[in-house]
């Protein structure tokens, strides 16, 4: 691990640890959001590298980088935040370095957090999108972070259970494919971010009604074999490792075309981070398989 993957692990121990461990915290946390959570979403002020807008499209606030006729593909990008917490700088940054390197329009929607709405606001808004997107008769790639890359992958099996064609690649970033988050995580060494307890509320948050081991909120248990080319990320410093490492197998077994891509003692999310070298390693092997 680099030096400045440890400083990175030791600022996301300080900001999430708390409400990630106690069930009680979590839903303190889980409140205070829902006391937020709809308020417009304003763009950081920076430079960035490609064009940037923020509109309204299909009842959603909705970030666009590079919105231009010549752009060769169109990206979905799904941010995670444990689906209570709303879009960050890096995910904004991560978006907009895709944009200008790949030539690509990322459409990345601000979509409905829990508690106050649930996942099935978020798949209307996103089908509407990808359906607009598939008229455009460009590649289309679904990508995503954590509870984000949850999301795509379970969008991407809701696309194969109701007969509408792939996107040409899917790529998860630590995805958060179990929200019930039943599965065994003794052996994970560390997680400077993540909790299981924490993470639990948040997912049943954000199924509502909805069984929290249904493939729409945990793609886990779905049906995986019509899925895209897909490629995985996630770190030995995550306590989805576990998960992801199960799912990956599923999709193999499968016969799905699919990568999983381990960074050794990293943590959640961290290709999403410019200022570690590991993160910029993983994000150049994205460029290279969306160009291919």
């Amino acid at each position: 691990m680099s030096k400045r993957s440890k400083i990175v692990e030791n600022i996301l121990e300080k900001k999430h640890r708390d409400y990630m461990d106690y069930p009680d915290k979590a839903n303190e946390y889980i409140q205070k959001r829902s006391l937020e959570e709809d308020e417009p979403y304003e763009l950081p002020k920076r430079i960035y590298r490609s064009k940037v807008e923020s509109k309204d499209m299909f009842g959603c606030q909705m970030v666009i980088f590079n919105d231009a006729e010549d752009a060769e593909r169109l990206v979905i990008y799904l941010h995670g935040g444990a689906y209570v917490n709303e879009i960050r700088l890096p995910h904004i940054s991560f978006c907009d370095r895709l944009a200008k390197k790949i030539n690509a329009s990322v459409f990345t929607p601000i979509y409905p957090l829990a508690p106050n709405h649930t996942y099935e606001e978020t798949y209307e808004i996103v089908e509407k999108l990808y359906s607009h997107l598939l008229e455009m008769d460009k590649p289309i790639i679904i990508m995503g972070d954590s509870a984000g890359g949850g999301l795509s992958a379970a969008f991407c099996e809701y696309l194969a259970v109701n007969d509408i064609p792939q996107p040409k690649n899917l790529i998860l970033i630590s995805p958060w494919v179990d929200v019930s988050m039943s599965g065994n995580y003794d052996d994970v060494e560390y997680d400077p971010m993540l909790g299981v307890e924490g993470a639990r509320e948040m997912g049943k948050a954000w199924a509502g009604d909805l069984d929290t081991k249904d493939y729409r909120v945990s793609p886990l248990f779905g049906e995986v074999s019509k899925l895209p080319k897909t490629t995985t990320f996630i770190g030995t410093h995550e306590i989805i490792y576990p998960d992801v490492v199960e799912f990956h197998e599923k999709l193999t077994d499968a016969g799905v075309d699919a990568e999983l891509v381990v960074g050794e003692e990293m943590s959640h999310v961290y290709p999403l981070y410019p200022m570690v070298p590991e993160a910029k390693e993983a994000f150049n092997y994205i460029v290279e398989i969306l160009l291919e």
